[in-house]
């Protein structure tokens, strides 16, 4: 069954918390790392004080709305977390507003019933402990889960689920070699556990969300943080999947966010938010919650760049994540490591990109092979991925029948970490046994990052891909089988794999930054012949 699109956010404040509260205190990720890789260029343009407080007034303002029902909660993830990046520009005044709509349930009794996510101040909360884990509930109130005790042990039935959740998902992150989240000290239910929150976050279609804490310096890297999740997922608020199910998928995925803080706070948004859609899938992979965000994912979208930080793409990009896990599926506790690697790597002065870049050359693999191989494996997902079947396929941008002799010419302008498919048919007087097609790219200098794989699809089914071998002026020339009626069709995947940015400049992708490759033009020519 299909889940509503105000139902899909599953973050509230997964990324208001990851660079939200964050941003506002610290650097625009990668403005102070220029000098770590010489592909990032620093911001040096200042933004003027009175528009950026006139800017903060008017993101407050509207997610305030949303998070109030006001408005529909589709973008709330995206106002919040612009909320959260321009918190220091607010007048002093305001700033208790925006921290209200950020504070724990229990911080501020919600005196406005079916407003914010704070208790109402008859909520009559309660909490219990075990395991390291705190979790917080209302007895009632809409915010109060269903109280049945069946087992007569003082807590709720639907708690007893939820700890048991916990215990699992806190287990698979340590045993894979995670940190665990940043101690909050006696904040919360007690001293030195992570504390979970029961709360109606379905009333505005939110499975959940995360939010740091304590984040008071430019310098700071990680954050304690605490975690919030509906209080029984009913089917009339998220018809997809069971609500034991939502229950486990998001509680991989929200407690990964507060994993993540351990480590690097400022951190990419989309990095932040596929990985941990990748995370929930590694942990309960029967439930595949993550495959209805392949509708927005490099796999549908292919001309949008993977690092897109921006509506439901966040969470589609984790497909990409699946790839690298799957190309280096070594594990400790039964999830992969590539992934906990660049979060490691991540941790520091290096962005999202930089962290896969430098990762991927550990292993003896470059960025760029890596990107064109994953963008030419999206056309035949069943034969790439271990559950492609279930995955969407990736269109070609173009069709086109070749007959003998004929040449044919395509161009694609092409913005980084994106890609562009045509297709060829063999035509009329192609069914020679020495029927070819020859191919030639024509590429940026191999100084840019881009590519060109080339897919051969056999009439019985068998298919076979290789990267076009480029000289240092971008040409390049391969030549391949092409016979009717054992040749289906041949693949041109044109590919950008451009990671470089100009960090800072306040996008949606990478560092912050706009690519320094972007708008690049790629062409191919193709010609069957005989011999």
């Amino acid at each position: 069954m299909e889940i509503s699109l105000r139902a899909r956010h599953r973050s509230l404040l997964a990324t208001v918390g990851a660079v939200a509260v964050a941003a506002a205190l610290l650097s625009p990720p990668g403005a102070a790392r220029a000098a770590d890789d010489p592909a990032v260029v620093p911001i040096t343009e200042p933004t003027a004080a009175a528009d950026a407080t006139a800017r903060a007034v008017e993101v407050l303002e509207q997610a305030d709305s949303i998070v109030s029902g006001e408005v529909d909660g589709r973008d709330a993830s995206l106002a919040l977390l612009e909320l959260a990046r321009t918190r220091s520009a607010l007048p002093a005044a305001r700033r208790a507003e925006a921290d209200r709509i950020l504070a724990r349930p229990t911080d501020t009794p919600d005196t406005d019933a079916g407003g914010r996510f704070g208790y109402a101040a008859n909520a009559l909360p309660t909490q219990a402990c075990q395991g390291g884990f705190c979790v917080h509930w209302a007895r009632a109130t809409s915010d109060a889960p269903d109280l049945t005790d069946a087992d007569a042990n003082g807590r709720p039935d639907y708690v007893d689920r939820v700890f048991a959740t916990l215990l699992k998902v806190s287990g698979t992150y340590v045993a894979a070699g995670y940190r665990k989240p940043v101690s909050d000290g006696t904040r919360g239910g007690g001293t030195n556990q992570f504390d979970v929150y029961l709360v109606d976050t379905g009333r505005e279609g939110l499975y959940g969300y995360c939010v740091p804490e304590g984040v008071t310096s430019s310098t700071q890297r990680s954050a304690q943080a605490y975690c919030s999740l509906d209080n029984d997922f009913a089917s009339k608020q998220f018809p997809a999947n069971t609500p034991v199910h939502n229950l486990q998928v998001t509680t991989a995925h929200e407690y990964f966010h507060a994993v993540q803080f351990a480590y690097d706070i400022s951190d990419d948004l989309w990095f932040l938010e596929s990985t941990a859609t990748w995370a929930e899938d590694e942990v309960y992979d029967a439930v595949n919650d993550n495959i209805q965000y392949l509708r927005n994912s490099p796999m549908s979208q292919p001309r949008t760049p993977i690092d897109k930080g921006q509506d439901l793409r966040v969470y589609g990009s984790w497909i990409f994540f699946r790839y690298l896990s799957e190309l280096e599926p070594g594990s400790r506790g039964g999830m992969p490591t590539i992934v906990r690697d660049i979060l490691t790597r991540a941790a520091g002065p290096a962005y999202s990109l930089q962290a896969v870049r430098a990762v991927l050359k550990e292993r003896g693999r470059s960025m760029t092979a890596t990107v064109a191989r994953f963008s030419a494996a999206n056309r035949h997902p069943a034969r790439t991925y271990r559950e492609g079947a279930r995955y969407p396929v990736t269109r070609p941008e173009g069709t086109a029948r070749v007959a003998r002799n004929q040449l044919r010419r395509a161009s694609l302008k092409l913005n980084h970490l994106s890609s562009g498919t045509v297709r060829y048919r063999p035509g009329k007087r192609t069914n020679r046994a020495s029927a070819r097609l020859r191919i030639a790219v024509d590429l940026p200098r191999r100084t840019r990052p881009t590519a060109a794989v080339v897919t051969v699809r056999r009439e019985s089914g068998k298919i076979s891909s290789r990267l076009v071998r480029l000289r240092p002026s971008g040409a390049g020339l391969l030549s391949v089988p092409f016979v009717d009626g054992r040749i289906a069709y041949v693949d041109v995947t044109l590919v950008n794999a451009g990671t470089r940015y100009a960090c800072g400049r306040g996008t949606v992708y990478s560092c912050q930054g706009r690519s320094l490759d972007d708008g690049l033009r790629l062409r191919v020519r193709v010609r069957a012949v005989t011999r």
